[in-house]
């Protein structure tokens, strides 16, 4: 993999540079985060004229057609500025998802629709007795009536769902093991959803279906799974991009900070163990850029073995490192670290969430060493 960036990738990565710095930061964020969908529809209409929700979308169906290092330099740039809107789980993680769709009718439509901002996808894969996406029973029931499919059952932890148009839901057929992937509107009849508040912010919530009505998108059940592992490993990297540059925030808000606030007559940056301990946070970041890059190249490898244990190691690094690096900007900053109204609470907050979204620190560094497997 060549990591010189190209003359397309520099602008792409400038162009949100610049629009982060003049319209996110921890005030957008704090803003949209109360607003009914828990982020802003102004910035998400933004997103899709400056054709980044097309990035991963085939040309064949509208997109860009581009790869996961573009990605990984956008979401790099919208983790500086605490963005929160649902862009890994629509752009990233279902347009993967449907552009593997059995009908070619469907696949255009939505890829489509995701492509120009008009439709936000969430995944209801994980149920009440799993632990993550990776590590989930399906139970949830899906029949065939009257050549249409009706869907009972239950899924929990379904980020964005409240604000979602489409439904990525997993389910079991009668005459086949393992599960079965299918699209579900919300106001489609037959479902209710229970929404919460994530402790960064995000919303998500659990979904209880009872014969409500979906389309098929896939339906073998090792092509669904196959799909499935792909598509959280793409996603996991991307959030794994957005966390690296939130890391990368916190150093530059700790370090100006230590610039500007003075005890015993100099500048708390002179202090040398507070030096130091900007300097492991520096390496922590680096560390974790080094791993995202190695993901990376896994990922346009193609190799899905090589995808999954690099993606996992990937995952297990960087979420202990942002906690770390988020941690130490509190320390640094003191008490006005841990006010509502500062951005490093929120990144320390963001990061949590990363620790423990798509599977926890022991699932991946097993999945990484080969002793653990992705979605059956």
């Amino acid at each position: 993999m060549n990591f010189d960036l190209s003359d397309e990738q520099t602008m792409l990565a400038e162009g949100a540079r610049r629009y982060v710095r003049e319209n996110l930061g921890i005030e957008a964020r704090r803003s949209a985060a109360t607003s009914a969908d828990g982020f802003s529809r102004k910035h998400w209409g933004d997103f899709a004229e400056l054709g980044w929700l097309a990035l991963a979308v085939p040309e064949d169906a509208g997109g860009l057609g581009n790869g996961d290092a573009e990605l990984s330099l956008l979401l790099e740039e919208l983790g500086r500025g605490l963005a929160i809107e649902p862009y890994t789980d629509t752009a990233v993680l279902g347009a993967t998802l449907v552009n593997a769709a059995d009908a070619a009718e469907l696949r255009e439509q939505l890829l489509g629709s995701i492509a120009a901002g008009k439709c936000i996808t969430a995944l209801a894969h994980v149920e009440p007795a799993g632990r993550s996406e990776y590590q989930t029973p399906v139970a949830i029931r899906a029949t065939s009536d009257s050549g249409r499919w009706l869907l009972s059952g239950a899924k929990t932890r379904v980020h964005h769902a409240a604000a979602a148009s489409h439904w990525v839901v997993s389910a079991r057929t009668s005459d086949a093991e393992g599960f079965s992937l299918f699209v579900v509107e919300p106001n489609a009849g037959g479902a209710a959803l229970d929404e919460y508040e994530v402790i960064d912010g995000t919303r998500a919530g659990d979904i209880r279906f009872s014969n409500t009505p979906a389309q098929l998108l896939i339906r073998d059940a090792r092509r669904a799974a196959v799909t499935l592992e792909l598509a959280l490993d793409r996603a996991m990297v991307a959030l794994a991009a957005w966390t690296l540059g939130s890391m990368e925030a916190v150093i530059t808000l700790t370090a100006d900070y230590l610039k500007q606030r003075t005890q015993y007559g100099q500048a708390l940056s002179k202090f040398q163990a507070l030096q130091h301990r900007m300097a492991e946070m520096f390496i922590e970041t680096e560390q974790a850029r080094s791993m995202l890059m190695q993901a990376l190249a896994a990922l346009e490898s193609g190799d899905p073995l090589r995808r999954a244990r690099a993606a996992s190691g990937a995952k297990a690094l960087i979420a202990q490192s942002a906690c770390l690096v988020a941690g130490q900007g509190i320390q640094l900053h003191g008490g006005i670290g841990i006010t509502e109204e500062y951005a490093v609470a929120h990144h320390y907050k963001s990061s949590l969430v990363f620790d423990k979204r798509f599977g926890d620190r022991d699932f991946h560094l097993a999945r990484s060493s080969g002793l653990a497997q992705g979605p059956a």
